[in-house]
């Protein structure tokens, strides 16, 4: 499987997961000139712009350690596109964060609801 193959697989995941905790899928994939947004969900009238990162071992550091100051600032500007771009029935939005690892044959989880708290 090719990179983005993986990508798509975990997101996959992510959703999945997500919607087991009461989040549900907005849309996939967004993009802007400062990047991509994994995932866009909506709980409870906030918004959460999710990036998802997979690690199959530590190898290159844990999924955490992906998210650089570089990258929270381009998810901001990414969520603040998407927010003028589309009104919708929401109160607040949330620049966030999923983790999957794979540890004994099942995936772990690491959900951060705000990454700039």
């Amino acid at each position: 499987m090719n990179k983005r193959t993986v990508g798509l697989f975990y997101e996959k995941e992510a959703v999945q997961h997500l919607e087991c905790l009461g989040y549900r899928l907005i849309t996939q994939n967004y993009w802007t000139d400062s990047g991509e947004i994994d995932l866009v969900l909506i709980k409870d009238q906030t918004l959460y712009f999710v990036e998802v990162k997979y690690r199959s071992s530590d190898a290159f550091g844990s999924p955490r350690q992906a998210i650089t100051y570089k990258k929270k600032i381009n998810m901001k500007k990414s969520a603040m596109h998407y927010l003028k771009a589309n009104h919708g029935d929401y109160q607040s939005f949330s620049i966030s964060f999923m983790g999957i690892t794979r540890e004994a044959n099942r995936l772990k989880f690491d959900f951060i609801e705000n990454i700039f708290d």
